[in-house]
């Protein structure tokens, strides 16, 4: 039953995600209509503001409660941006293109930001309601007793969690101080914890022989503009995974007072390089490198800023 209920949530987080992100079923349409194939996600992400009741505690607990386990942890030190990756239990073993999708949340060093910005983020954040961690516990309980109604409970509680943001909207004012000092900050404060991208599984692809050739796929053919920060390619073979993705559109968004320009969510497209002996070829999950680098990541969650192009 947890299983069932674990792969609803990620289907429904998805279909959340990509609803009305255009690339995607554009992408989808193209790879299914000229190569057969279809997406397969390497990993989502959220990111939370700091405070009493929101970040990373909260967010990787509620994957715990799904049987997700922290793997590795890493921090964007320009961003003052912490960041966890959590993996379902038991995934090693899987073959690769079975495994659910790794997930990465994330929140900011409160003691890092400058004066202004902390003082605006602890009045939003303070008004962020707690995750019920007992009611997640108990209904885990039913479903690992085979209690089936618990499926859509739990489905419920979660998605409602991460759908965006429960406080309320900034000021214009308050936006553009935040911004300054931190985009990505900003980009929380108002979009809030919903899934700001997914990983796409690039290397798992049977028509592309590396990332280069599907950017071109994505650029040219589709016409995609790609995140150019860093490079198209964010990473290399020495690393274990190299990464690119989308320049997110801009949409404008009505605040508490007036109206910004804000980035949308984005897609990544993720190619992880096996680490099983040259001879052999890789199939299992574990066969691949399954961590995230910092300086990549860095370098890709820009295109949640206006300017990633």
């Amino acid at each position: 039953m947890l299983n069932q209920a674990k792969k609803l949530i990620i289907q429904q987080l998805w279909r959340n995600y990509a609803v009305d992100l255009l690339a995607v079923s554009r992408i989808q349409t193209a790879l299914q209509a000229q190569y057969n194939e279809v997406m397969r996600w390497d990993h989502f992400a959220l990111i939370d503001l700091p405070g009493p009741y929101t970040g990373i505690g909260p967010l990787s607990h509620l994957f715990t409660q799904l049987d997700y386990e922290v793997c590795g942890r890493d921090y964007l030190a320009e961003k003052q941006n912490d960041f966890v990756w959590l993996a379902e239990r038991c995934v090693e073993t899987q073959p690769a293109e079975n495994a659910l999708p790794q997930v990465v949340v994330a929140d900011f060093r409160r003691e890092a930001l400058v004066p202004e910005v902390r003082k605006i983020i602890d009045i939003y954040a303070c008004q962020s309601k707690p995750l019920d961690m007992e009611h997640l516990s108990h209904l885990k309980k039913r479903l690992l007793s085979q209690d089936e109604t618990a499926i859509h409970e739990l489905l419920k509680v979660v998605t409602h969690y991460l759908q965006g943001r429960d406080w309320p909207l900034p000021t214009v004012k308050e936006f553009l101080t935040v911004k300054n000092s931190n985009e990505l900050l900003a980009w929380v404060l108002v979009m809030g914890r919903q899934v700001n991208h997914f990983g796409l599984a690039i290397h798992l692809s049977q028509k592309f022989k590396d990332l280069k050739t599907f950017n071109q796929f994505i650029s040219q053919t589709l016409d995609i503009p790609l995140n150019k920060k860093g490079g198209a390619i964010k990473g290399q073979f020495e690393k274990g995974i190299e990464q690119s993705s989308t320049a997110a559109t801009t949409k404008s968004i009505l605040l508490a007072d007036g109206a910004v320009d804000l980035s949308d969510r984005f897609i990544e497209f993720v190619w992880r390089h096996p680490i099983v002996p040259v001879n052999e070829k890789p199939r299992l999950w574990k066969d691949y490198f399954t961590g995230f680098v910092a300086n990549n990541a860095d370098n890709v969650v820009e295109s949640l800023y206006t300017l990633s192009t």
